[in-house]
């Protein structure tokens, strides 16, 4: 299967590629329209699946549960949908549309395929005609009853699809030039006189073409020439005879692509050269905006102020993205148990290992060197009141680690 069969199958379901699929020009510039589609599916693939890949975190007063809201956002959005099916859809339409209706019916949550948004100043926004898996809901919705995400004051798509327009066309003239390059051409020579015009002429263009044709895919060959005819082989130099040519202009394609949605190029072409740095870069610039922007509609429109103001709210883990070698993990968690940020169960969830159910694992613990400046035993300390009056412990023996 070539590359344009297996692109077309893949990206067959996206609506936006079956609009682009027009064959233009004797169909020269169908397939460089994949090669763009190619480098924007791929930004949208990584995108959705690190925010697969990190965890909706759902708090009470301060702590964290996991009750129906955290089902909700991290395993079953709705009854037809698992949540990498949802989220992938959700990023899809923000990244072509440029925005992304969520609406919440019976519990459940639902991406809409279309709608009507009719803006206003001083009341809310209601979102009307909107079809959901195909079917048209007859009732409308108001601003605070959905999730409205919108990325950019500017369409994204758009602008890269202005920036393609020049390198379609040059991706045309290299392909061109890579496939003159490694043609055979040459000059007949016809003895004597032949026919100029009419069916003779046509005739005579079909047989050589018929033959020269059979002479030139052949592996071994022998070109039958009427008397007085002669065949001679040119050399054909041609200024785009190497395929580099046509693979660094889709490595273009690729970059500007990642540049508008601010992940590393090299992320996306699968680049092993500062995978670390370009891994945080990613995460940093092209990841936590669209985790800070789900989280805030969702804060916003489902936990509301008072909730908010009250410790009560979602939030989006990231760190999980990038898988951490244990051995600098462990130090990490080593490093947050002893200042009291971690319990052991929480350390065993950040390794992915199973909670401990007793109430000690659940207990924050500071090590005795971490001591305030207010503490009884420090002052104490401080102001010589050790028995041998020296600064420090009783006896002047170290204290406790």
């Amino acid at each position: 299967m070539g590359i344009a069969s297996w692109l077309k199958s893949a990206f067959s379901k996206e609506e936006a590629v079956r609009n682009q699929m027009t064959v233009v020009a004797e169909d020269k510039l169908t397939i460089e329209v994949f090669y763009k589609e190619l480098a924007i599916q791929s930004c949208i693939s990584f995108i959705a699946n690190a925010l697969v890949m990190s965890e909706f975190q759902t708090f009470e007063n301060g702590q964290e549960v996991k009750k129906m809201n955290h089902y909700l956002l991290n395993v079953e959005p709705n009854l037809n949908q698992n949540a990498t099916e949802f989220w992938h859809e959700v990023i899809w339409r923000l990244i072509y549309d440029n925005e992304c209706l969520i609406i919440q019916y019976d519990d459940q949550f639902f991406v809409a395929e279309d709608f009507s948004h009719s803006e206003f100043a001083f009341k809310e926004d209601i979102y009307s005609n909107v079809v959901v898996r195909g079917f048209s809901l007859s009732r409308s919705f108001v601003e605070s009853e959905v999730f409205y995400l919108k990325l950019n004051n500017k369409h994204i798509k758009k602008i890269i699809d202005g920036l393609y327009a020049d390198y379609g066309e040059l991706l045309v003239r290299a392909k061109s030039n890579f496939k003159k390059s490694g043609g055979r051409k040459g000059v007949f020579y016809q003895g004597g006189f032949g026919p100029v015009s009419g069916d003779d002429y046509d005739k005579q263009q079909q047989m050589l073409q018929q033959n020269f044709k059979k002479y030139f895919e052949s592996e071994n060959a022998v070109l039958n020439l009427s008397d007085g005819d002669k065949y001679e082989e040119s050399q054909f130099m041609s200024v785009g005879k190497d395929s580099r040519d046509i693979r660094n202009l889709v490595n273009d394609v690729i970059d500007f692509a990642c540049a508008a949605f601010h992940i590393p190029s090299g992320v996306v072409r699968g680049d092993t050269v500062g995978v670390a740095e370009q891994t945080d870069n990613t995460i940093m610039f092209g990841i936590n905006p669209f985790a800070k922007l789900i989280t805030t509609e969702i804060n916003r429109k489902w936990y509301r102020m008072t909730n908010y103001l009250n410790n009560s709210f979602v939030r989006m883990d990231t760190k999980k993205i990038r898988d951490v070698d244990i051995e600098k993990m462990s130090k990490s968690a080593d490093l947050l148990f002893r200042i009291g940020v971690h319990s052991v169960n929480e350390n065993r969830e950040m390794f992915g290992k199973s909670l401990i159910d007793e109430d000690w694992a659940n207990e924050h613990y500071v090590t005795k060197n971490y001591n305030s400046i207010l503490d009884n035993e420090f002052n104490d300390d401080l102001k010589g009141g050790g028995e041998d009056g020296k600064h420090g412990t009783k006896n002047n023996e170290p204290r406790d680690s």
